[in-house]
């Protein structure tokens, strides 16, 4: 796709960044094919340090524009084909700013079925209506030519008949007048509303009952499209497409006669009458249904990308939790008919053994269960267990922590983990591959200790989608959906880099420019030749070119290789210049790094800084300072409240600590260490107004709430922190 500068002009116009960092990021990303990761953290000198976000945003516009001028061209070209293109439609259609501008214009000649317009104006009525619509015949005169149509038409066979075919002509007139159109489209933008109600029949839907907030609700459309009310559409929709609810579009042509007034509707018009009946038919039968559709279309993809962004956000959030690092975990996978399933992984996350303990009804194999678990604690001294968070994970974490750490003065650190996709892992394709002889269960098992390890390197194996952190995720679209969530992970995955010696072949495969086919063939030339000792042993891979290199080096580390840079983020182009300005002031990279004083020379060293650019020599600098240090931060238990294990041992008004698990634009959901998690609705979030759950939340952080309020049949649970900041003080 070329660049010319409207195309610029536009993606100017829609993100506010640069123009001439516009116009190179866009060759980087489209002429030589560099991917955002590699964009971000290495030319920074290019795009003035913009980050992912911003880089994204920028080539979606690039895409958008070109849409758009691709069906603008289609258009012309067509027009022009049918000999329809006169020059004031070729600016018309040349000036229209949108899609649905374009598409307006267009409608009118589109190939369709004969309308009653088109015969009316084959029986000869056209010139009479256009004569009404233009002010340009008196009553008097109207009625004349009615008679005269009558006479000499044989098709018409009264002046009634031949009115209703003028009145045809001009409402169809009326209805594919795009500049009117446009004029309605933004009043109606601002001032209508949607309107749900609650069928006759919903009764007879399993579930009604869980739209109830919608059987009596209208907003304004220009509401709808706010990012804290935009899953209140999707709620709607979703009770709509489920026969519960009915949407109506609340904009009455009253609210709108002033535009026709503009248009067809002028006093001076004679025939007024007419043409504000014609209106009011045009408006009501074409005019209104088209703009409900349209805007119902809008409103479902301005939330569906709204809910996107919350799924991306809490999906990073998640992605980059706090991680253990490596040490050995014993991981639970809570059971009860089944008994607990328990998986030993080693410190790289290599499966060791598994075992079942029964410790609960029906079995009740509780001594046997202790000894089981104290064995294997005292064989491989484990120091950390992970107990999934699903059915009967609570009371797996009391009887672990009470009846065998506690009981038995074991030095143990038991954590309860998210299981979310757990189950999924456990019969996928990958799961199957990596423990081909291991039961579903125990893959389950291994699955929640890594992801205690390691989160991203674990949960980069599941869809995103079933992690669980999304809001209506089955309700948008699913296409855009899974193209951001993609994106995320690539960022993550290339924000943290791996370990190119024990990265697995789904963790490699979201590194900048490798893909499946050059991660797997990364991790069988590691089984078969040993580990890499330098970046540089990667040009020996079947398939490994210098575009992948170049775009995948610097986020592939190796501890305790050749070159010392190779444990960095620090890309190969850059080690020559590095090693020139060692050479230069007598010393070895390996006395650089991790030296305070020497660093700090580099740091002032404005000859170097010029040769490699201001952002890319802070990295160069960051990188040499801590070349071993996960961005991540470093995990910390989490303790809950030991009184509590199910939602009726929860009281008002008390204060309980819990991690969120998901935010969506209306409020989180906290795990307070029971089945059922509480929802911190957005206006209980702190004592001033939150514009943004985001704003002050993550998923995986640790907050103080307060119990607002319990419903124990409907199992809801209402949450708040107002007051926290008092209590804390």
């Amino acid at each position: 796709m070329s660049l010319t500068q409207n195309n610029i002009n536009y993606i100017v116009k829609n993100t506010n960044l640069n123009a001439n960092k516009i116009e190179v990021l866009i060759k980087l990303l489209t002429e030589e094919d560099c991917t955002i990761p590699f964009i971000t953290r290495y030319r920074k000198e290019a795009t003035g340090g913009m980050d992912e976000v911003q880089i994204q945003s920028v080539f979606d516009n690039h895409e958008k524009y070109h849409e758009r001028e691709k069906r603008r061209e289609f258009i012309l070209g067509k027009l022009e084909t049918v000999e329809k293109l006169t020059p004031k439609l070729k600016q018309l259609i040349l000036n229209a700013d949108t899609l649905v501008q374009l598409e307006d214009i267009y409608a009118p000649f589109k190939v369709k079925k004969k309308t009653k317009g088109t015969i009316a104006k084959e029986k000869g009525l056209g010139a009479t209506a256009e004569s009404i619509i233009n002010g340009k015949v008196s009553k008097t005169e109207l009625q004349k030519n009615l008679k005269l149509l009558t006479s000499d038409q044989e098709e018409i066979t009264s002046e009634e008949d031949a009115l209703s075919g003028i009145k045809d002509i001009i409402i169809e007139d009326i209805s594919n007048n795009s500049t009117l159109k446009e004029e309605l489209r933004t009043i109606c933008r601002k001032i209508a509303i949607y309107r749900s109600t609650k069928r006759k029949k919903a009764y007879e839907v399993k579930g009604f009952e869980k739209y109830k907030d919608y059987f009596e609700f209208e907003q304004k459309i220009i509401d709808l499209r706010k990012d804290k009310n935009a899953h209140r559409y999707l709620a709607m929709r979703r009770g709509m497409n489920e026969k519960v609810l009915k949407i109506n579009l609340l904009f009455e042509f009253d609210e709108a006669i002033n535009i026709f007034r503009l248009t067809y509707l002028k006093k001076e018009y004679d025939c007024l009458d007419i043409l504000k009946e014609c209106c009011e038919n045009a408006f009501k039968k074409y005019i209104h249904p088209s703009l409900d559709l349209e805007f119902k279309a809008e409103l479902k993809k301005y939330a569906d990308q709204a809910a996107i962004n919350v799924f991306g956000i809490n999906l990073k959030n998640l992605l980059l939790m706090p991680y253990l690092g490596p040490k050995k975990v014993l991981g639970i996978d809570p059971g009860v008919r089944t008994g607990c399933k328990i998986a030993l992984v080693g410190d790289t996350g290599k499966y060791v053994e598994d075992t079942v303990i029964y410790p609960f009804a029906p079995i009740n194999k509780k001594r046997e269960a202790q000894k089981i678990i104290i064995d294997l604690i005292r064989k491989h001294n484990i120091k950390h267990i992970a107990i999934g968070n699903g059915t009967y994970g609570r009371e797996t974490l009391q009887f672990i922590e009470t009846e065998v750490i506690k009981a038995n003065k074991l030095k143990c650190h038991v954590t309860s983990i998210s299981e979310a996709g757990a189950s999924i892992y456990s019969t996928s394709k990958i799961g199957r591959a990596e423990f081909p002889k291991l039961d579903p269960t125990v893959r389950g098992a291994i699955s929640i200790a890594r992801r205690f390890q390691d989160p991203l390197a674990e949960l980069v194996k599941l869809d995103a989608k079933s992690i669980g952190v999304g809001q209506y995720q089955h309700d948008v679209n699913q296409s855009k959906l899974n193209k951001s969530l993609q994106a995320v992970v690539e960022n993550c995955v290339n924000y943290v880099g791996v370990d190119l010696n024990t990265a697995s072949a789904p963790l490699l495969s979201y590194i900048s420019g490798i893909g499946p086919i050059l991660a797997k063939n990364i991790v069988s030339h590691r089984e078969k030749n040993g580990s890499f000792e330098s970046r540089e042993q990667l040009m020996k891979i079947s398939r490994y070119s210098e575009k992948a290199f170049l775009l995948s080096a610097g986020f592939l580390k190796i501890y305790s290789g050749i070159n010392p840079l190779d444990s960095t983020f620090i890309h190969p182009e850059k080690y020559q210049l590095i090693l020139e300005w060692a050479k230069n002031n007598d010393l070895e990279i390996t006395q650089i790094l991790k030296n305070l004083e020497l660093i700090t020379k580099l740091n002032h060293d404005d000859n170097f800084k010029e040769k490699v650019g201001p952002f890319t020599h802070a990295d160069i600098v960051q990188s040499l300072s801590s070349p071993d240090k996960d961005p991540r931060e470093e995990f910390q238990s989490m303790q809950f409240r030991d009184d509590v294990s199910s939602i009726s041992d929860l009281k008002k008004d008390d204060w309980y600590p819990g991690v969120v698990t998901n935010i969506t634009n209306f409020g989180a959901f906290v795990d307070l260490g029971i089945k059922e998690n509480g929802l911190l609705h957005i206006s209980e979030m702190a004592d001033v107004f939150i514009k943004n759950p985001l704003d002050i939340l993550k998923v995986g952080e640790k907050v103080s709430v307060k119990i607002k309020e319990i419903d124990i049949n409907r199992k809801r649970i209402a949450l708040s922190r107002k007051g926290h900041s008092k209590r804390s003080a």
